[in-house]
């Protein structure tokens, strides 16, 4: 954890942390805004992302479904000259964290995002203006967040700077392989209350970011 972030923020009954996916499925309760499934890392699948490069996959995303999920992973992989058979060990465990997702959203549309990275993509704190939002980041820095208590909202809606945003302490990252559900602005019932998050910082040169996002 780097020095300064808080590791387990101080409002519970709004973030729910686990070391078991069951706790992701409880993002669909009254007033949780972020579900957190703290995994550890799998070695297999640290060593084949390590086969990315920054370029490799800019940012692809399609809509998908559990029928055709396995599919639209391995098109994104080929439409960009990969070979999907090394990513085997990956693309399972895509699978698994996204089958937990598909069971959250039911019937609603899912898009698929895949991004790797070797620059800030979403440096200003900002909420989702979608219902909900799954991420995991395979490698490099996670995504930073904030309690409701540390969010200056009224800065925050009005395009104000990081600085005015933030009222006090250090924003909450996420490890490598933690998996979180946000619920964003568009959840029935949460409007103005989306988790306010940022992309993290990345402060070493050539440092790749591997992330992996779920909206429904």
């Amino acid at each position: 954890m780097p020095s300064g972030l808080q590791e387990t923020p101080p409002n519970p009954s709004a973030h729910l942390f686990d070391a078991h996916a069951r706790v992701l499925h409880r993002i669909n309760e009254p007033k949780v805004t972020l579900t957190l499934w703290r995994r550890s890392a799998v070695e297999a699948i640290t060593r084949e992302v390590a086969l990315l490069r920054a370029a490799d996959l800019p940012d692809v995303r399609c809509t998908t479904s559990p029928a055709t999920f396995d599919a639209d992973i391995g098109a994104l992989l080929n439409a960009q000259g990969l070979d999907p058979q090394s990513f085997s060990t990956w693309r399972a465990d895509l699978r698994q964290v996204a089958d937990h997702f598909f069971a959250i959203c039911l019937a609603r549309n899912v898009t698929v995002r895949i991004e790797t990275t070797d620059s800030v993509g979403c440096p200003r704190f900002h909420v989702d203006r979608t219902h909900l939002r799954l991420l995991c980041t395979y490698r490099g820095p996670g995504t930073e967040w904030l309690t409701n208590a540390q969010v200056d909202r009224s800065a925050q809606a009005s395009g104000a700077s990081n600085e005015r945003i933030l009222r006090y302490g250090e924003p909450s990252r996420f490890e490598p392989f933690w998996v979180g559900i946000l619920k964003g602005e568009a959840y029935p019932g949460n409007a103005g209350g989306g988790l306010v998050h940022r992309s993290p910082p990345i402060t070493d040169p050539g440092q790749t970011r591997v992330l992996f996002c779920l909206d429904c």
